[in-house]
């Protein structure tokens, strides 16, 4: 074959082909379906602040801050129905990027067999003895001129195809630039768009003085405890260069702040830490307590250093790491800290690991955090197109053996729980997929906070529970059906039952998946494997992405175990006992 002859499949391999898979386009539309939904409720909201201000003030401020507030509302509220029209035009071009995908891989089939046919029938004219030299050139010559028709012929389905797909991108573009131009600006008393740059310059003034003095702007944050929603009015009144101040001069008050973005809280709680870690370093002689709170605050340096050092499994890009929580000093010392693996303020899926006895910042940081970037990766690695930020929540003062009789820690930490799951709430105007994972006593905490608290919580995990605090599963307030668990057959805790019913049986009411470890003990109880569910692999890991990320199908389920009459609830009554474990 000829050099020339070569050229036409080179080109036609050359070419590039369209996406093969749609996942950017529907996640773009279903973003697009829930901002829509979300206009409606902030429309609500701000005509809601404009009846509470109605009456405050007199005079051209408030007709100016009024007028403002409709305008603003008018324009939110608009916002729907674009939304979901740009929404379902993405997600037609989706299923026309779809569509070409399989054009075009029937395209490459066809192309391998066109290459296929082609060296078969050149192979069988050079064998061919029966060929004398000139006819064999010319057989030879004919074969190619065929050949390279067929290769041309492909070339233009595949531009066609190409064509169609660039040419519903231009069109869908040109729709959505419609939908987004139909937005109303709203329009003043005096008839004067929203747009007109003096009218807005006047009426902003106002509304921003107003603001910033309903929102108590002055010299320092608002007291811990303050209401989310107080946090947030005064936060959003202050300048770039007043937040800036702010966090210079009071990280420690803002690191506490329910209601601020998690970036402006980690912000604040690194820079603290940075603080502690300088003074307690400074000094000549330290004592016991200052020793715990200097290893203390290395040791969460550490972890945000490490999780930083990481990278997405993705985009490849650096790690977030932010500090959600800081307070070295909690609990006699032993700390209270959560290092956040992604990105609070933005994650599609937010999941809290819960952590149980004798958890404290220098016993279990370390092991925590690993955990938070292993779920973080794989939820990466399972849904590419969405985000997810796992908390390692070192959050409680988790009970020792001495005291884990009592449920009185539980109750404490289900209170601090709250409080931590709330504030990345109210921090966020769309809310994402929560997801709260209770380890060992950690899921006794997360049980006790669950049965007495309404927290916006999606789905929960129990692993390796000693019970729930619960004796069924519908007493726990999240959405039916979203109770999932995970119990191994060698884990003697998860046998417990000493505070509450073992989730693990069919009574109880929830789901059981597979969290078998392949490093099991082969013949009896080991506490070790108490402490393998988020092992890299393991059965007990992937079924926590799944319903981390939403992925429910993906669960593996398990048999309930069941009670032995005249025989202690144990490992012979667990139908997982005999079961080959798998590595996932």
């Amino acid at each position: 074959m000829s050099p020339s002859a070569a050229a036409g499949p080179a080109a036609v391999a050359a070419l590039p082909y369209p996406p093969d898979r749609p996942g950017p386009l529907r996640a773009a539309a279903a973003r697009c379906a829930r901002l829509a939904a979300l206009s409606g409720r902030v429309a609500d909201d701000l005509a809601h602040d404009g009846r509470l201000l109605d009456g405050c003030w007199d005079g051209t401020a408030s007709q100016g801050c009024a007028a403002e507030l409709r305008a603003a509302t008018r324009v939110v509220r608009s916002l729907g129905d674009p939304l979901q029209r740009s929404g379902r035009l993405l997600a037609d071009h989706a299923d026309v990027v779809r569509d070409a995908g399989y054009q075009v891989d029937a395209l490459r089939q066809d192309y391998d067999d066109v290459l296929t046919a082609h060296s078969a029938r050149v192979d069988r004219l050079l064998h061919d003895t029966g060929l004398t030299g000139p006819l064999r050139r010319i057989e030879l010559q004919a074969a190619q001129d065929s050949h390279q028709a067929r290769l041309a012929a492909l070339h233009r389905r595949h531009e066609a195809v190409l064509e169609q797909v660039a040419g519903h991108a231009r069109l869908t573009g040109r729709q959505v630039r419609s939908a987004a131009a139909s937005v109303v600006p709203g329009r003043r008393s005096d008839g004067r768009p929203v747009g007109d740059h003096e009218a807005r310059l006047a009426g902003l003034l106002p509304l921003l003085a107003a603001m910033r003095s309903a929102a108590g702007v002055r010299g320092s944050p608002p007291p811990h405890g303050s209401p989310p929603r107080v946090v947030q009015t005064w936060w959003s009144a202050l300048t770039p260069d007043e937040q800036e101040r702010m966090v210079r001069l009071h990280p420690s008050e803002l690191g506490r702040l329910d209601g601020l973005p998690g970036a402006v809280r980690s912000q604040a709680n690194e820079q603290q830490l940075a603080a502690d870690l300088a003074a307690l370093r400074a000094r000549s002689a330290l004592t016991d307590d200052e020793r715990r709170w200097l290893r203390n605050c290395e040791l969460v340096q550490q972890q945000l250093g490490r999780v930083r050092s990481d990278e997405d499994p993705f985009s490849l890009a650096q790690l977030t790491a932010q500090l959600l929580v800081f307070d070295p000093g909690a609990f006699g010392y032993e700390g209270r800290a959560a290092v956040v693996v992604g990105d609070l303020d933005t994650a599609d899926n937010v999941a809290f690991l819960v952590p149980g006895l004798n958890s404290t910042i220098d016993s279990a940081m370390s092991s925590l955090t690993s955990s938070a970037l292993r779920v973080t990766q794989d939820a990466r690695r399972l849904s590419p197109y969405e985000t997810t930020a796992t908390v390692a929540w070192m959050g409680y003062d988790a009970p020792g053996l001495g005291n884990v009789g009592s449920d009185g820690a539980a109750f404490d930490g289900g209170e601090l729980l709250l409080g931590d799951l709330l504030a990345v709430q109210a921090s966020r105007v769309v809310q994402p997929h929560l997801t709260v994972v209770g380890h060992s006593y950690g899921s006794t905490t997360t049980g006790t906070m669950l049965r007495d608290h309404e927290t916006g919580t999606d789905d929960v995990v129990l692993v390796g529970s000693p019970g729930p605090d619960v004796e069924d599963a519908a007493e726990l307030r999240v959405p039916a059906g979203h109770v999932f668990v995970g119990a191994s057959s060698r884990d003697p805790v998860s046998y417990l039952d000493r505070f509450g019913d073992d989730p693990s049986h069919e009574s109880f009411g929830a789901t059981r998946f597979e969290a078998e470890d392949p490093t099991r003990n082969t013949w009896r109880l080991d506490l070790d494997d108490h402490s393998k569910y988020f092992n890299e692999g393991t059965e007990s890991l992937s079924n926590i992405v799944h319903v981390v990320t939403g992925d429910y199908d993906g669960v593996v389920r398990a048999p309930y175990r069941h009670e032995t009459w005249l025989l202690p609830d144990g490992i012979n009554s667990d139908p997982e006992t005999d079961r080959d474990p798998t590595s996932r």
